[in-house]
């Protein structure tokens, strides 16, 4: 019988690990970015992009925000990205920014600092969650 790290070694090696990132906006701008993919702005604080969040929670509270101000029901659209795909950094950007900090190989850049992390629109219309799979949770035995 296999030890419980011999067991994760091993499922380690035959999953590929992906990370979820999270974007919330307004029910017709999702509706939007998922018909034709989402639109880069043209500025941030990581330079132009589509901004995401690896907090779900966070996105949910943007979400509610800015769906209020427009009048309009919250929604989040969800993105699964290989962390070879995300680069990191922690300098701290002197306000906005319209220098591109995303490349081919590192489409996603994640500020490890601020918590911001900017995406690649063309890459991130390839990695959108179009139908999620709902969250089961099970009751817990006492």
């Amino acid at each position: 019988m296999k030890t419980y790290s011999e067991f994760i070694a091993e499922a380690n090696k035959r999953r590929i690990r992906f990370i979820s990132l999270h974007h919330g906006s307004d029910v017709d701008s999702i509706e939007s970015i998922k018909k034709s993919g989402p639109r880069a702005s043209t500025k941030g604080s990581q330079g132009p992009g589509h901004y995401v969040t690896t907090d779900e929670k966070k996105a949910r509270q943007y979400a509610a925000f800015t769906s209020k101000q427009r009048g309009k029901k919250p929604a989040v659209v969800t993105y699964r990205v290989t962390p070879k795909k995300i680069q990191k950094t922690s300098e701290i950007p002197k306000g906005l920014t319209d220098k591109t900090q995303t490349s081919k190989s590192k489409p996603v850049v994640q500020n490890v600092r601020t918590g911001h992390s900017v995406m690649d629109p063309d890459f991130a219309r390839k990695r959108m969650v179009k139908n999620p799979l709902p969250i089961i949770r099970r009751k817990r035995k006492n």
